[in-house]
């Protein structure tokens, strides 16, 4: 549940970087602003080089933009109390591999100021919330992508932060993983902690985020509710044959969209005159239809239509 309290708040935020020794400055981010409720899941989505990793950076006060102003919480994100209240997992996270998971997490503990009294019970309750209690003593250096990731949305939330800030959460997991740590995620949703992240994965956006906001070419392009998806995107007739039916040249012309899968190919069509011909077509050839019918927008088919170009 989200309330009027807003957890992040960015007004016309801009930053530019030196391209070449002549010192021309590029833009990064061109006046974006947008506004996270607290309690909610936001998706903060884009192409490569769209601007998301620069904005987090801001965020977290890593690099100082050129213009606007950022609010966690009503405080100025510059100030160190307005950052305290914020969890962060990098797209790429790196630890010493010959520490193990505990001396990791006891070190992160120390330099989030927790008090030493406190430590032990702080570590082993994010680790209980990761499911990584019974590898405490592992070596990271044994340990796989994903439970290395584990580790590092521990750290994220050590000091139950009440915003969580998320790069690529998903990033080299397998579909299991992606699963496990959706779970996570859900968890601390409904423990009340906000959460931002940037993903490439639409699906696991869809299913975790209750607004995403697109950006391109360092411009917010639209904020939305994910169940108001549908309005924004127009849907499409999909025919569903089964595979080796010989259609998948003479369809090309109709379909905007061709989908092959281990045992079925899914046609999509945005006219229904078209959606028409082609069934007309696959049941003179006895193809195997598996089904038709006309399925809604979703996310990925916005997300093409903003950046797409």
């Amino acid at each position: 549940m989200t309330n009027g309290q807003l957890a992040l708040d960015i007004a016309r935020l801009s930053y530019s970087y030196p391209h070449n020794w002549m010192l021309k400055r590029v833009p990064a981010l061109e006046e974006i602003s947008l506004q996270v409720h607290s309690g909610e899941c936001f998706g903060f989505l884009g192409h490569n080089g769209a601007g998301k990793t620069t904005s987090i950076k801001c965020i977290l006060g890593l690099i100082q933009p050129g213009a606007g102003e950022i609010k966690i919480f009503g405080q100025d994100s510059r100030k160190a109390v307005a950052r305290r209240s914020v969890g962060y997992l990098p797209e790429q996270p790196y630890f010493y591999d010959y520490l193990t998971v505990s001396e990791i997490m006891h070190m992160y503990a120390c330099l989030a100021g927790i008090s030493r009294s406190a430590r032990t019970g702080s570590v082993k309750k994010a680790l209980d919330v990761v499911g990584m209690s019974g590898r405490s003593r592992s070596p990271m250096r044994a340990l796989s992508k994903g439970l290395i990731q584990r580790v590092a949305l521990a750290q994220a939330i050590l000091n139950s932060p009440k915003l969580l800030i998320l790069d690529e959460p998903f990033s080299g997991l397998d579909p299991l993983g992606r699963k496990e740590f959706r779970e996570i995620l859900v968890g601390l949703k409904g423990s009340g902690t906000t959460i931002f992240m940037s993903s490439h994965i639409l699906s696991d956006v869809e299913f975790l985020c209750d607004r995403v906001s697109i950006m391109s070419g360092g411009q917010i392009k639209g904020i939305f509710a994910i169940k108001e998806i549908p309005n924004y995107s127009s849907g499409m007739f999909e025919l569903v044959l089964g595979q080796r039916n010989g259609l998948e040249e003479p369809f090309s012309s109709l379909s905007k969209r061709i989908v092959k899968e281990d045992k079925f190919v899914r046609y999509y069509f945005g006219e229904r005159e078209k959606a028409e011909q082609a069934l007309r077509v696959a049941l003179e050839k006895n193809a195997t239809i598996e089904s038709y019918e006309f399925v809604h927008g979703s996310l990925e088919d916005l997300f093409v239509k903003l950046v797409g170009n």
